[in-house]
């Protein structure tokens, strides 16, 4: 993605005053992306209930699709998402492209426990080589 390109999408983060962090991640973001490659974003919300993540993320895919000119955008919603590997890869390879002090030093540390503990979990019942 050309560097005035972010700049317009987090100005689409920064207008929505619901959106707290944002994250850049997948193949797009690490300049791998093939013909079929989406965009792939993570957004916290913090204390908002479903109809409203509905509506923001919502009114995100039209904003960043509009931006884009594509309609191949995922957004990962991490007040929701269940798997901790996931949230883990975002935070870890992704580019947080946009956030609002002091968010990040409340939810990283709860992804990474909550990552370390899985992981425990699956050596402990042995589904995990390392």
């Amino acid at each position: 993605m050309k560097k005035k390109q972010l700049e317009e999408i987090k100005r689409i983060f920064d207008d929505n005053p619901d959106v707290k962090l944002a994250y850049f991640f997948g193949s797009q973001a690490k300049g791998e992306a093939g013909p079929a490659s989406d965009y792939d974003f993570a957004v916290y919300f913090d204390n908002q209930n479903s109809e409203e993540i509905f509506s923001n993320k919502a009114k995100l895919l039209d904003q960043l699709s509009r931006q884009l000119q594509t309609d191949k955008i995922d957004i990962v919603i991490l007040d929701t998402a269940k798997k901790p590997e996931l949230k883990y890869n975002i935070i870890s390879e992704g580019q947080l492209i946009f956030e609002k002090d002091p968010y990040k030093v409340i939810l990283e540390p709860k992804i990474l426990n909550e990552y370390f503990d899985f992981q425990l979990m699956l050596k402990k019942h042995g589904l995990t080589k390392s």
